[in-house]
């Protein structure tokens, strides 16, 4: 019989949990193999192959080993971006630990996600070497581009239940899967949504990344996707986001 082969992948570390008295099960996001849970033989041995431990919230390229069972075999990792600045300020790591949960909610096991797994990197990255009042504002790109790379993207362009391009009275309806007319919203909780709202929602899942640090949407802009995402992305997951009322937010 031939013995399984192993693969080498980079991986986000989202999730450490210490196992039996020297070993991790450690949860990775990963762009071609998607959430792998694994387990780190020895991990805290000061002469493992892992150095004392596996870091929770870092970047990094995993040596994995498939088994027959829920955990398979880390090898090997290499931290390649510790996400320093993450630990520097409170903001930052609570935003970083969010964008980690969301990681976390939308993989799934050998399902291949690659632009989630480059959303996820880039907006760590961004978060941990940005300001901290800039953090806010990657949690927002980060949720649109999550959204969109997992077939979850609200329709912003007309009103999604009567296909009318009048823009005038629109409210943000879940149930519905983006805006709609007040008269057209089916049941449930809603959010009023301005025309100047609807240009920065569309530049969040749009515009090209580099132009959000050099022209950042204003702050109310920015409350008013936060708030979009806050009643969206619950009704999506089916239960609220972990560490969303830790979030850093403006004003």
């Amino acid at each position: 019989m031939t013995a399984p082969r192993g693969y080498r992948t980079d991986a986000i570390v989202v999730r450490v949990i210490d196992f039996a008295e020297t070993s991790q099960v450690v949860h990775l996001v990963t762009p071609e193999h998607g959430l792998v849970s694994a387990l780190a033989k020895g991990a805290h041995q000061p002469k493992s192959a892992f150095e004392g431990g596996i870091p929770f919230a870092v970047l990094g390229e995993a040596d994995v080993l498939p088994r027959r069972s829920e955990l398979e075999l880390l090898r090997a990792f290499r931290v390649t971006d510790g996400l320093r600045g993450l630990r520097d300020d409170l903001d930052r790591f609570a935003a970083g630990e969010y964008v980690l949960g969301l990681l976390r909610a939308f993989s799934r096991h050998a399902l291949a996600a690659p632009a989630l797994f480059l959303a996820g990197a880039t907006a760590l990255k961004a978060i941990s070497a940005a300001p901290p009042d800039q953090a806010p504002l990657w949690v927002a790109v980060f949720e649109a581009r999550t959204l969109a790379a997992t077939g979850h993207r609200p329709h912003f362009g007309s009103c999604v239940v009567c296909g009318g391009d009048d823009l005038r009275d629109l409210v943000f309806a879940p149930a519905a899967g983006g805006v709609a007319h007040r008269r057209c919203a089916p049941p449930g909780p809603t959010k009023s949504i301005s025309a100047g709202d609807l240009a920065v929602l569309t530049r969040l899942y749009t515009a090209r990344l580099p132009t959000f640090a050099s022209e950042p949407p204003s702050v109310a802009g920015l409350k008013a996707a936060r708030a979009v995402h806050d009643l969206f992305l619950p009704y999506v997951l089916e239960r609220e986001p972990a560490g969303t009322r830790s979030l850093p937010r403006h004003g």
